[in-house]
């Protein structure tokens, strides 16, 4: 039957006619007259290309008729209705097929721009799949650039279309013989494999290489996790949507096989028939892959046209050639996963030579849970009171105004470090100074009166005077004392932990306000607060850590000295008690009073029962007491 009377002319530009046209295509033998010519007018419209030339591998002994003198026969072309094609690659044309056939064979496929009879085009060439060299040179015009990458990938889809092997002329249906793949094409299917750096070109290399050997439509791998197949690659496909109906489909045929020795075949397995009807490719069958002395570690799937099939000596040596390529794909697998995930199976495998290999993780878990509770009801731990713990200091002056009046400067603020006697800030004097004017002017009245009394001999006039006097000079002293606590200096060297510059410049201030407060880094202790709870549980003496917020890695020793017996409320926190504590370390540099931090105070041995259930038990007790 030729070109012009099969029933789906691949040249129909339909999609709908197209997709038939290539699937009749692929029951047909590659001997047919036609064939190629088919085969290449599909490929120009699934490629949107000008023209494609279907070239194979020739020896000496090839038709001189048919090939060209370098190496290559002409097998097929087809074009555009403007464009002629010749009986045999043109100069041009055999120029670029020679230089892209290396990079083909290598890859897959090779690509490059030409300039052909004036015009700007780009030469794809595919690699067909087959144990024949053959190269599907397209010739794609400029204007597809764009989509050069979609192109090429469409036409790699389609490169084990053509039916090799089977003979010329044999008919479609039961007459059709089983395919065969033979031992060095399945070994160099092998060796590609293994050249595969990345595990999904490996896994889609091997379904792609299976399917064109062994005439299917469509290969599946799938891994074997904990008893179960995951779908892992599809020929023709570089990726799938998993979770999808049909996925899950092929996922449940494969774990139908995992429970039968041998391949699985459609008629054994309604699971594997339910997906061959899906399809449409009715001769389905699958196999479980793994060591001998081993659980399955793979599946292979294949689903293949109605009348075609694989022989069992073919299924042994695919079975056979995938085992061989096995321990490749699991080390690429392994590497490209989650660390995560490669820590897990390292556990499990870890536990499965201990516990066994079935129920793994229940089984982990249970004896975990055991020694936990057996650790828990006799084991103890050090059990430790959680608070928070401030720095402070008796040695502290508290530096306030001598008089009402109002901020004139200020000289020193919060973390400063002071000397004895250094001007911290001074009050405005201008109001006392007129005061101090007026007092002394008053004092110089009266004692002139009581001098004009006492000269007149008037007695009683001179006292009244004389008392006036000593009221005014009274006055005076008073406000002269004032005067000598306008300036406001350090008592004794240190620091002022309260007292802010900006704040204080200009501020009205009244006679006791707090102006600063200068503290002595000398005799540091820990006031640290313990939840009402804990209180019980803080022995005498008892000793612990502070650490501060501002140097987290320091551990500084304290040794409980004194406990304040009455209770401080703070807001949500509840009840809290204050405990001294003396720090059993010298105070370094850098501390500061106020100075704040978390503090453990030690309380002993406990039990790892009581010290994890205690607080919950101490609620329910709450809750339940009547």
């Amino acid at each position: 039957m030729g070109a012009a009377d099969h029933p789906h002319t691949l040249g129909a530009p339909d999609a709908l006619g197209l997709v038939q046209a290539l699937q009749a295509l692929r029951r047909r033998s590659s001997g047919e007259p036609g064939f190629w010519d088919e085969y290449a007018a599909g490929l120009r419209h699934l490629c949107r290309a000008r023209r494609v030339w279907i070239a194979g591998r020739v020896d000496a002994t090839a038709d001189p008729v048919l090939a060209d003198g370098s190496g290559w026969q002409w097998l097929g072309a087809a074009a555009e209705a403007a464009l002629p094609v010749a009986g045999a690659l043109d100069a041009a044309t055999l120029a670029s097929l020679q230089a892209l056939a290396p990079r083909a064979a290598d890859k897959g496929f090779a690509l490059m721009p030409v300039t052909h009879e004036g015009v700007a085009l780009f030469h794809l060439a595919v690699r067909q799949a087959g144990e024949r060299p053959v190269l599907a040179l397209i010739e794609i015009p400029q204007r597809e650039r764009a989509s050069l990458n979609e192109l090429a990938l469409r036409a790699q889809l389609v490169a084990d279309m053509p039916g090799v092997g089977a003979p010329a002329g044999a008919p479609v249906g039961e007459g059709v013989p089983a395919a065969s793949p033979t031992l060095p094409a399945l070994l160099a299917l092998a060796t590609e494999v293994q050249r595969e750096a990345h595990g999904s070109a490996a896994r889609l290399a091997l379904v792609n290489g299976l399917a064109a050997l062994c005439g299917a439509s469509h290969v599946a791998l799938g891994w074997v996790d904990e008893g179960r197949a995951q779908l892992a690659a599809i020929s023709h496909l570089d990726r799938f949507e998993a979770g999808t109906d049909l996925v899950a489909l092929v996922e449940a045929a494969m774990d139908e096989s995992l429970a039968h020795e041998g391949v699985l075949q459609a008629d054994q397995a309604p699971v594997l028939q339910r997906l061959g009807e899906a399809l449409g490719l009715p001769a389905a069958c699958a196999m479980a892959i793994g060591p001998e002395d081993g659980p399955p570690e793979a599946v292979l799937l294949f689903a293949l046209p109605e009348g075609r099939g694989v022989d069992e000596p073919g299924l042994a040596r695919v079975r056979g050639m995938a085992a061989l390529v096995l321990p490749r794909l699991a080390e690429l697998r392994q590497r490209e996963r989650w660390w995560g995930l490669r820590a897990r199976d390292a556990l499990r495998l870890r536990l499965a030579s201990w516990l066994g290999p079935r129920h793994v993780w229940p089984k982990a878990v249970a004896v975990a849970a055991g020694l936990f509770v057996l650790y828990a009801a006799f084991g103890t731990w050090d059990y430790r009171v959680h608070g928070t713990g401030q720095l402070a200091t008796d040695s502290t002056r508290l530096l306030a105004a001598g008089y009402d009046g109002r901020v004139d400067s200020a000289e020193a603020s919060a973390g400063e470090r002071v000397q004895g006697g250094q001007l911290l800030a001074t009050l405005d004097t201008r109001e006392l100074r007129q005061q101090e004017n007026d007092a002394d002017a008053e004092m110089r009245r009266f004692g002139a009166e009581a001098d004009k009394a006492r000269a007149a001999a008037a007695w009683a006039e001179m006292e009244v005077a004389s008392a006036r006097q000593r009221q005014a000079q009274a006055r005076l002293a008073r406000v002269r004392e004032a005067l000598s606590q306008a300036e406001v200096r350090a008592p004794f060297d240190g620091v002022i932990v309260e007292g802010e510059r900006k704040d204080l410049l200009g501020a009205p201030v009244k006679k006791g306000d707090k102006l600063f407060r200068i503290a002595r880094v000398e005799g540091l202790y820990v006031v640290a607060t313990v939840p009402e709870g804990d209180m019980p549980l803080v022995p005498a003496q008892a000793s612990g850590e502070l650490v501060l917020v501002s140097d987290p890695d320091r551990r500084i020793p304290l040794r409980v000295t004194a406990v304040i017996p009455v209770a401080q409320t703070k807001g949500q926190d509840g009840n809290q008690f204050l405990l001294r504590a003396e720090m059993q370390q010298p105070a370094a540099d850098w501390w500061r009073p106020g100075m704040s931090g978390a503090v453990r105070i030690d309380a002993g041995e406990r039990n790892v029962a009581w010290i994890l259930t205690h607080r919950l038990v101490d609620k329910l007790r709450l809750w339940l007491w009547w």
